[in-house]
C-alpha cells in the first residue's frame, strides 16, 4: 500500500477508542498500539517529526488494521492480548515485561481480593487490566465500604480463629479470620465485588445520587463533596472496564465487521458509534420514539434515551420520526455525535430524517432498513444496497434496527398502562 493509499485509509479511522496494528508488505504485524482516538492517535505517526526510534518503524508501514471497541479498559485487553500473540517487534517495552494491574479474585473458601501485577493463574478469577493501579485501588477501598471483603494473603481455615486486623474495626473487612462470617454469607460479599466489576456498578451510582440529594436538602456540603468524588470515581468505571472477555475481544478481531460495514455502506469513516432510531404509537396515541446506542459494535446503554412525542397527536411517523432526530441533536446534554444512524423503515423515513438533519446543519450519513425485504436504503446512494442475509454486517444492522423497535415499544406500552390505571 503506497503513502497515499495509507492517507486515505487514516481518514477513515474514527474518533473512538480501538487498537490499530501496523502491518509490513508482507502483511506481517510490526506493531500494535492503542488509543482513546485512533484517528488523531495514527495520524500523529505521518504529520509530526518522529522520535528517533519511530523512524524505522515508520518506514516500515505498508498497511493499517484499525479495530473500534467500546472502551478504554476493552482496547488495553486487546493490545494486551494482541502483543502476547503476535510478539510484534516494535512493541519492545510491552515485551520486555512492562505489565498492568489486575483485580485478582483467589480461589479460597474465603477468597481474598486483591490487586496484583503477577502472572494470572487459572484456578483463581481476574477483572482487567487496568491502566490506573492508584484508581482501581480507590474504588477498591469504596466499594469495601458496601462489601467488606478481605485483601489480605492470610491463609484461612473454617473452624480456626485468629484475632482480627485493624480491618476488620474498621468495617473494612467481615473477620473471616475471626470466625465472624461463614462460608455461605461470606460468599454473597465477594459475589457483590465481583457483581460491581462485571459492569453493575452502576446501581451504586443511582443510590449515590439519591444520598447527595438528600445532603444538599440538609445543607450538609461536606458530605455532598465527598459523595459527589464516590460518584466521579464510579463513572469512571465505564470506561476503565472491559465489556467483553479477552476471548470475545480477540473474536471480534478477526471478524472485524466495522470497517467491513464501512466499505459495503460506502461510509467514508468507520461507523464505531452507531445512533438507532424507531417510532412506537397506537392510533397516534401514547406515542413515543427511541434512541439506542452501539459503541463497538455492542449495545452502550447508557446512551439509550426515550422520547414521548409532543407536538404531533394523530397518525404521522415521518414528523414523529422528526420531532425525536430535532430533540435528540438540539439537547446541550447529548453532545456525542455518531457515525452512522439507522432508522427503523425504508426511503420515507430515511428522507425525513436527512431533511431534519439538512435543516439543523449537521452532516452525519443515514440509513435505513426496511422489515420485510431486509433491504437497506442510504443517504449516500440512490440505489437500493442488499446485504446478503447470512452476512454479519448486516445482522449488526438488524440486531440495531431490533433494539431501537424493542425500546421504543416497552415505553409506548408502559405509557399505555399507566393511562388504564
Amino acid at each position: 500500500m503506497n503513502s497515499q493509499n495509507l492517507k486515505e485509509k487514516i481518514r477513515t479511522i474514527p474518533d473512538s477508542h480501538g487498537v490499530y496494528l501496523f502491518k509490513d508488505r508482507a502483511g506481517k504485524i510490526i506493531y500494535v498500539g492503542k488509543s482513546s482516538n485512533l484517528r488523531s492517535r495514527v495520524n500523529s505517526y505521518f504529520t509530526r517529526p518522529p522520535e528517533y526510534r519511530k523512524v524505522s518503524l515508520i518506514n516500515e508501514i505498508a498497511d493499517i488494521e484499525i479495530i473500534p471497541v467500546a472502551s478504554e479498559g476493552e482496547a488495553l485487553v486487546l493490545e494486551c492480548s494482541l502483543i502476547k500473540k503476535y510478539q510484534p517487534r516494535y512493541n519492545i517495552e510491552l515485551r520486555d515485561g512492562k505489565t498492568y494491574p489486575w483485580l485478582k479474585i483467589t480461589s479460597e473458601d474465603f477468597p481474598s481480593v486483591q490487586v496484583i501485577r503477577e502472572q494470572k493463574k487459572p484456578y483463581d478469577e481476574y477483572f482487567g487490566p487496568f491502566t490506573d493501579v492508584k484508581g482501581l485501588k480507590q474504588v477498591l477501598r469504596f466499594i469495601r465500604k458496601y462489601y467488606p471483603v478481605r485483601t489480605c494473603r492470610r491463609k484461612i481455615v473454617e473452624g480456626k480463629t485468629a484475632r482480627p486486623c485493624a480491618f476488620y474495626f474498621a468495617r473494612r473487612c467481615c473477620g473471616p479470620c475471626a470466625g465472624k462470617i461463614d462460608r455461605h454469607q461470606y460468599k454473597k460479599v465477594v459475589d457483590g465485588i465481583r457483581a460491581f466489576f462485571s459492569g453493575k456498578y452502576k446501581n451504586y451510582s443511582r443510590q449515590l445520587k439519591k444520598q447527595l440529594d438528600e445532603a444538599i436538602k440538609k445543607w450538609d456540603f461536606e458530605e455532598a463533596k465527598l459523595i459527589t468524588e464516590r460518584i466521579g470515581l464510579l463513572e469512571k468505571m465505564a470506561e476503565r472496564l472491559p465489556w467483553r472477555s479477552e476471548d470475545e475481544l480477540l473474536l471480534y478481531r478477526t471478524e472485524n465487521i466495522l470497517p467491513s460495514l464501512a466499505e459495503k455502506l460506502g461510509l467514508g469513516k468507520i461507523p464505531s458509534i452507531i445512533e438507532g432510531y424507531d417510532i412506537s404509537h397506537l392510533g397516534g396515541s401514547n406515542a413515543t420514539g427511541s434512541r439506542v446506542v452501539f459503541k463497538g459494535g455492542i449495545p452502550f446503554r447508557d446512551g439509550y434515551r426515550k422520547f414521548r412525542i409532543k407536538t404531533i397527536n394523530k397518525i404521522d411517523d415521518f414528523k414523529m420520526l422528526r420531532e425525536v432526530i430535532r430533540r435528540r441533536f438540539t439537547d446541550p446534554k447529548m453532545q456525542e455525535i455518531p457515525d452512522l444512524i439507522l432508522v427503523d423503515g425504508g426511503k420515507g423515513q430515511l428522507n425525513e430524517v436527512v431533511a431534519e438533519l439538512r435543516e439543523l446543519k449537521i452532516n452525519i450519513p443515514v440509513v435505513a432498513l426496511a422489515k420485510k425485504e431486509e433491504t437497506v436504503f442510504s443517504s449516500l446512494s440512490p440505489k437500493k444496497i442488499f446485504l446478503p442475509a447470512d452476512s454479519r454486517e448486516l445482522h449488526l444492522l438488524q440486531n440495531i434496527r431490533n433494539e431501537a423497535h424493542r425500546f421504543a415499544r416497552s415505553y409506548h406500552l408502559k405509557l399505555r398502562s399507566v393511562k388504564k390505571q
